[in-house]
């Protein structure tokens, strides 16, 4: 298994979800940012109204390092097991248009 795949499995493992998510934004070979899933009352997002995948936190704080990066998602079970994970439609049209330059999900 890919090493930023590996390490997007271990940022899951810290969400809070019921369906736990995690992703790693990787920029010229270096991680540039890693985030999960959030729920609503959350207080790191607490300026939102909703909750929040992991590939959309981790690009918005990825910032300008966004652009051309290659993007990691991960989901675990409540075991800790790798789970499938796809992109929901949102997702994909956001990666997109931050110019995103590949996505490997697990």
């Amino acid at each position: 298994m890919n090493k930023y795949l590996e390490k997007a499995l271990e940022v899951a493992t810290r969400s809070r979800c019921r369906y736990k998510h995690g992703c790693v934004v990787v920029n010229n070979g270096k991680i540039v940012s890693t985030a999960t899933n959030k729920k609503v009352g959350d207080p790191e997002i607490a300026w939102r109204k909703a909750h929040i995948h992991a590939e959309i936190a981790a690009v918005i704080a990825a910032g300008r390092y966004a652009a051309g990066a290659n993007v990691y998602v991960a989901r675990v079970t409540k075991s800790g097991k790798p789970a499938e994970s796809q992109p929901c439609k949102k997702c994909e049209r956001f990666l997109n248009r931050m110019g995103v330059s590949q996505v490997v999900w697990t």
